[in-house]
């Protein structure tokens, strides 16, 4: 039953908040959204540089670009390098942007507190620089995505605390008493994560776990970045555009309530799944792996969602790319979350738990997933703070199909090569060097993957480049194919 009808707090994308007033909010928050949104994107240029030289690294080891007695062009230092830079560079640094202003669009009026946040900005940054010279210098931490020195973690710590206290503020001053279904998963990543990246960094870092507790503590952190940071702001971004830009409720309050505590549940349980077989008591790793399972449950509810939501408006995706970029991200979530769920399975896990094939679910949940709902809040709300409208439509569609081709392509070869030499590596009859001769072709085509994604990116970049350096005034609407008539299908600011 459709319950879009009846007054519920999902109902993000229809309904007009009394008193807001959407120019005064955005003018409010234009300089600090820009400073968050302007770094991530530098971020994600230099990440991408990491990521390319990392991945023909692992096709050519031997070449030009790791030279030996050049230690920091080595892939034991780039690929730490490329991945710290990508989520506490680029995908965190875009969350807070984004949270933040769909946070302020529930609000009455101007935003305080933003001088705070672009010294919270800055503070962050230059973490982020402190801990990527750290990395490359080899004084990483040898932890993934804990590489980062402690005075850079600290300085991360205090700009998160920040930017939690003054989201809290920003939620707690809305107009309504009604929260909304992107309210909750926006609340629930600024507390949940200064806690996990807290809780981790003095535990493994600082105090010193015992041993065994170690791969424990690591993996629930790993898993905490995705599942309980990124996640729930790609969500909450999914769930306000979608709604508002085809201007419709979305569809269901029970389907939102066991998507959203589906992930509180669940979605911080499924660490362990990457140490199956690994020196942990095996009721730990059992639950790891029921929860990687259940987690398909509000998965699908939260995919169900967006596509009663959106059903009766595809023809929206024809011409508004925003909304493109979202919708292709909210699938690739769906994706993600049950590729997970089943290559949590012992019986599965055993053939591609130690081959490339167990890395596919990075770039689909960080690109694939996040970034791609994360460009499409970035190209609806970049116009609306500068009102001026995106100088090059051809910029934009070449980013999106770049990333669309990149990625299929990308976790094409890393599945498919994964579970060929998952298979080679079981079968004793066959050479360790006859795996790697079959895995090559697949690390060539995982080249041609990423330059893809990386020239998508500069793209992107470019995007922000131009719109920011431009003086064409315009509607500050998301970007669109047919303007003249469908712009006033968009569903107004307020």
């Amino acid at each position: 039953m459709n319950e879009s009808a009846s007054p519920n707090p999902v109902s993000d994308g229809a309904l007009s908040l009394e008193n807001v007033e959407p120019a005064e909010v955005d003018r409010t928050l234009r300089l600090p959204l820009l400073v968050f949104f302007g770094s991530a994107l530098f971020w994600l240029i230099v990440a991408s540089g990491f990521w390319l030289l990392a991945t023909v690294q692992s096709y050519a080891p031997h070449g030009w670009w790791s030279v030996p007695g050049i230690a920091w062009l080595t892939f034991g230092r780039v690929y730490p390098a490329f991945l710290n830079v990508f989520v506490y560079g680029w995908a965190s640094l875009a969350g807070i942007g984004v949270g933040t202003w769909i946070l302020a669009r529930f609000g009455p009026g101007p935003i305080r507190g933003g001088t705070l946040a672009i010294w919270a900005a800055i503070l962050w940054n230059v973490a982020v620089a402190v801990g990527l010279i750290g990395i490359l210098g080899g004084g990483g931490t040898g932890r993934e995505l804990l590489e980062i020195s402690a005075p850079a973690a600290f300085s991360i710590l205090l700009a998160l605390v920040i930017i939690a206290v003054w989201t809290i503020m920003i939620f707690w001053s809305r107009g309504t008493p009604v929260s909304f279904v992107s309210q909750w998963y926006l609340l629930g990543a600024f507390l949940w994560f200064p806690w996990s990246y807290l809780t981790a960094n003095v535990l493994l870092n600082v105090v010193g776990a015992p041993g065994p507790a170690q791969p424990a503590l690591h993996w629930w952190y790993v898993n905490s970045v995705v599942g309980l940071w990124l996640t729930p702001i790609g969500l909450a971004a999914g769930y306000y555009f979608i709604a508002r830009i085809v201007n419709r409720p979305v569809y269901s309050y029970k389907l939102a309530l066991l998507g959203f505590w589906g992930l509180v549940v669940f979605g911080g349980g499924t660490g362990l799944t990457n140490v199956i077989g690994g020196p942990l008591p095996a009721w730990m790793v059992t639950v790891s792996i029921v929860a990687a399972v259940l987690m398909i449950i509000p998965v699908v509810a939260v995919a169900a969602n967006f596509h009663l939501t959106i059903h009766r408006d595809f023809e929206v995706l024809s011409w508004n790319m925003a909304l493109r970029f979202i919708v292709v991200g909210a699938m690739i979530y769906t994706f993600a979350g049950i590729w997970g769920g089943v290559n949590s399975l012992r019986d599965i896990s055993r053939i591609t738990q130690f081959t490339i094939a167990s890395s596919a679910r990075t770039p689909l949940s960080l690109y694939g997933f996040f970034s791609m709902i994360a460009f499409g809040a970035y190209y609806y709300i970049v116009p609306r703070l500068l009102q001026r409208d995106w100088p090059s439509l051809g910029l934009v569609k070449t980013h999106f199909w770049l990333s669309v081709v990149g990625l299929a392509l990308l976790c094409f070869q890393l599945t498919v090569g994964g579970i060929i030499q998952g298979f080679g590596l079981m079968d004793p009859k066959v050479p360790f060097a006859a795996v790697s001769d079959l895995l090559r072709p697949f690390l060539f085509l995982q080249i041609v993957a990423v330059a893809l994604l990386v020239v998508a990116n500069l793209a992107a970049g470019g995007s922000f480049i131009t719109i920011f350096l431009g003086s064409r005034a315009g509607s500050g609407k998301a970007v669109q194919e047919e303007p003249s008539w469908k712009a006033s299908q968009e569903v107004p600011v307020a």
